[in-house]
């Protein structure tokens, strides 16, 4: 641990603070202050406690972690939804995967890190100021060097020489692109949409069927985790849930003019 390396500090009831290290930096709560000092010496997996005793864990943040709680300009995709897109896509290291838009960077540190330094992620985004915002939250936590930042709009997108293994889009309407970017996609590879209510999810399919587009529509689910809070001999669901986020809809790129 160093100083400007991020960490998570995790009180007794289970709340986490995101920060970075800085050199004669302090921690301040209304229990007292911790220096920074006291806790790049603790380590991670370590103790600190406040003059006043109140004891914190100190932890190297998660990428779920860091999601959860990074600045932003839009809503991030949940990590819980993001992991279970690079799942749907089906990637692996050396992968090459679009994805549309770039939002806060969520999403595209789940796709950077499953395609590791030997892929390439291509993030689009029309608007300067979000995308500004994905790549200081990638650069800030955990940068691979292999994504490539576009500023346009993907329904203009020019085949590239090689095509992708990928696609992830979070766009209102994800129809308007499909047409330029299915010549980019490979054969039997995939695209995953994340829409958040289900009439967007049932004019996608019309239009896929109305465009006659060469998609198999695999599924369509939505990511619900349920917490609980055990405290032994009491256990219970917890309080609070992240119940709906989005609706995650699978469609399978096929050969051809897409009949089977």
């Amino acid at each position: 641990m160093n100083y400007g390396e991020w960490v998570l500090l995790q009180d007794r009831r289970g709340r986490n603070y995101l920060f970075r290290l800085k050199e004669g930096g302090s921690f301040d709560t209304q229990r007292g202050s911790l220096r920074h000092q006291q806790i790049l010496e603790a380590g991670y997996g370590g103790s600190v406690a406040t003059p006043q005793g109140e004891p914190f864990t100190v932890h190297r943040p998660t990428l779920e972690d860091y999601v959860l709680h990074m600045p932003r300009e839009a809503t991030p995709t949940y990590p819980k939804d993001a992991a279970t897109i690079a799942f749907l896509l089906d990637l692996a290291p050396g992968m090459r995967v679009l994805e549309a838009g770039s939002g806060s960077g969520g999403l595209t540190l789940f796709l950077a890190r499953a395609v590791g330094p030997g892929g390439q992620v291509w993030s689009y985004e029309w608007r300067e100021r979000h995308q500004a915002r994905a790549r200081h939250n990638l650069q800030a936590f955990e940068d691979w060097h292999n994504v490539t930042w576009v500023l346009g709009d993907l329904a203009e997108l020019e085949p590239p020489a090689q095509p992708f293994d990928g696609v992830a889009l979070d766009l209102m309407e994800p129809w308007n692109v499909l047409p330029a970017l299915t010549p980019a996609l490979k054969p039997d590879r995939f695209v995953v949409c994340y829409l958040p209510n289900l009439t967007q999810v049932v004019a996608l399919l019309e239009h896929l069927k109305a465009q006659a587009l060469p998609y198999l529509h695999e599924r369509t689910l939505e990511v619900i985790h349920r917490e609980w809070d055990i405290r032994p001999p009491v256990a219970h669901p917890s309080f609070q849930q992240v119940g709906h986020t989005a609706f995650l809809v699978q469609l399978r790129r096929l050969a051809g003019n897409g009949k089977p």
